[in-house]
């Protein structure tokens, strides 16, 4: 690297995505082939700031790659995205799926050099989901025994299926068996914490990188919550090091996208983000690199009871009114796909049949003009002639892109509906949407593991991420018998979710899909060994370096 990256720009994207692995060009080294760098250093942009690293609470793609780095728990992610051992040395799983009993290594230390114990795990579990610190992903635990209960504060902590017998062992116990575990605790939002040091820092615990422990290959420095740069640095204390090559990333948040094109033109930046014309102008670059997501990127409507959103016409017209072939070609042109389900295609296909769930479930809220209008006149009978809405979005390239194309689309096919655009910083973005003061979203999510549930929780009448107040009791009853008592047997299961599917997006229109994206980069040719996982992170640079 020349210099310094000293350009840095304010936030943000407005849709941060988990990347994945198809028959896409993508890095691929993973031995030493070339003669290795005697400084290992590399500068990369990020779209956003991080929102929060205290990981029970974390919630967006752009923080958890981040955290991925920082925080290991007990089990990670290979190159193929394979739960392998983390922290834990091994797993014992009972032969009926529920009962998982890790045994940690012995020699993972904190990085102030303490050791990592299973007291360590129980701590951070116990916080996600204990009622006065809950985390927006405690859901994620509701299989383990008694969670879902002690969340809702039906039953007490000490009650829940989690144990630490040694300082080596620590054990779940499950209500029903499920494939997707190792997936979901390889993620940081189930990383330890020792409860000592949190309870020390008390109100600083994770406000900036001082007031943090750190169990992964990276720790922290130079942040805190207003920061736009930060760096990582090797951890010496991780009990991988040896693996770990890169001695300081450092990062910069960088909005505009051609800022970022240009510095890494001029070798002061080693990775940078792009997406619409850039993909085409530059997917001849030596450094391009580029995967399909496993993400849906949709319009949410906030469902307030005697609000326009609340008017099921309103919603049904705006969900047909919207042509997705023209977005992801004309738009975007990044390799993005339109979508016509709650479920972006290559998320999980059936063990028994190989059939991916998006084409088991079929299309839903496809583009029909005619529909649409039909739809639109009873809104009108309901609404009045004049309806005006406001539609928030991030305040980066995509979601300018993306707001304007729907905002044309939407007053062009429903005549005498007003869209205006609120374009926020992307963290305001989600504190908006938390706090349900929109009537329209673009927003995105990204798979957290191979569960559907990770999907279908997002509508989930108690769910802490149904911002947009959705309620269906037969749409929960179905959700819940997928995830439970169907939850071995795929037929029913599919059954399950692809009727839920339909209730969502056909009977109730309560959200808009309108494309799978794709992630672009380019990345300096010289960077070796960047995995790219499906769950968890856009990339990650455990086992990456810089060749000389």
């Amino acid at each position: 690297m020349k210099t310094k990256l000293l350009v840095v720009s304010a936030v943000v994207t407005g849709l941060l995505l988990t990347a994945c692995g198809g028959n896409d060009k993508k890095e691929t080294t993973k031995s030493e082939d070339g003669a290795i760098a005697t400084t290992q250093k590399i500068e990369i942009s990020s779209p956003a700031p991080l929102s929060t690293l205290d990981t029970t609470q974390t919630m967006d793609k752009n923080t958890f790659t981040i955290v991925q780095h920082l925080f290991e728990g007990l089990y990670r992610f290979d190159d193929d995205s394979t739960p392998i051992p983390g922290l834990a040395e091994k797993v014992d799983i009972s032969e009926d799926g529920l009962s998982y009993k890790f045994t940690l290594r012995d020699d993972i230390k904190w990085s102030d050099g303490e050791p990592i114990t299973a007291q360590d795990f129980l701590y951070s579990w116990k916080k996600l989901v204990t009622p006065a610190t809950i985390g927006p992903n405690a859901y994620l635990l509701d299989n383990v025994k008694n969670s879902k209960a002690i969340r809702n504060g039906e039953k007490a902590i000490d009650e829940i299926g989690l144990s630490a017998p040694s300082e080596k062992e620590f054990e779940v116990t499950l209500e029903q068996a499920q494939p997707s575990f190792l997936t979901v605790a390889s993620i940081g939002w189930l990383a330890p914490q020792n409860q000592a040091y949190v309870e020390k820092q008390g109100k600083d615990y994770a406000t900036d990188s001082d007031h943090l422990l750190y169990s992964g290959p990276f720790i922290l420095t130079d942040w805190d919550a207003s920061s736009d740069t930060w760096t990582l640095k090797k951890n010496p204390e991780y009990y991988d090091a040896d693996k770990v090559k890169l001695e300081e990333v450092n990062v910069n948040t960088i909005k505009e996208e051609n800022t970022g094109i240009n510095l890494y033109q001029s070798n002061e930046l080693d990775l940078t983000r792009i997406s619409g014309q850039y993909v085409q102008q530059y997917s001849d670059d030596k450094g391009y690199v580029t995967h399909s997501d496993v993400a849906n990127y949709y319009l949410d409507f906030n469902k307030k009871a005697d609000t326009a959103p609340d008017n099921l016409h309103l919603r049904k017209a705006i969900a047909q009114a919207i042509d997705k072939d023209a977005l992801t070609k004309s738009v975007l042109n990044d390799g993005s796909k339109p979508l016509n389900g709650l479920i972006p295609s290559g998320l999980y296909k059936n063990p028994e049949t190989s059939e991916d769930f998006r084409k088991f479930s079929g299309d839903h809220s496809v583009y029909d003009v005619k529909k649409a209008q039909a739809e639109w006149e009873k809104a009108k009978a309901d609404l009045g002639d004049k309806i005006k809405l406001s539609l928030l979005v991030s305040d980066d390239d995509n979601g300018k892109k993306i707001s304007e194309y729907v905002q044309s689309q939407l007053q062009e096919n429903l005549k005498g509906l007003e869209i205006t655009i609120n374009a926020q910083p992307k963290n305001n973005v989600l504190q908006t949407r938390k706090d349900k003061n929109y009537e329209l979203s673009l927003s995105g999510w990204i798979a957290g593991s191979s569960d559907l549930d990770s999907y279908f929780n997002l509508y989930a009448g108690d769910s802490a991420y149904n911002y947009g107040s959705y309620k269906n009791a037969d749409y929960d009853k179905l959700i819940t018998n997928a995830r439970t008592v169907n939850a071995n047997t795929p037929d029913k299961q599919f059954d399950d979710y692809k009727e839920a599917e339909a209730i969502l997006l056909d009977q109730d229109a309560a959200q808009v899909p309108l494309y799978q994206s794709a992630s672009n980069y380019l990345i300096n040719p010289k960077i070796k060994g960047i995995s790219y996982h499906l769950y968890g992170d856009y990339f990650n640079l455990r086992t990456a370096y810089l060749e000389e």
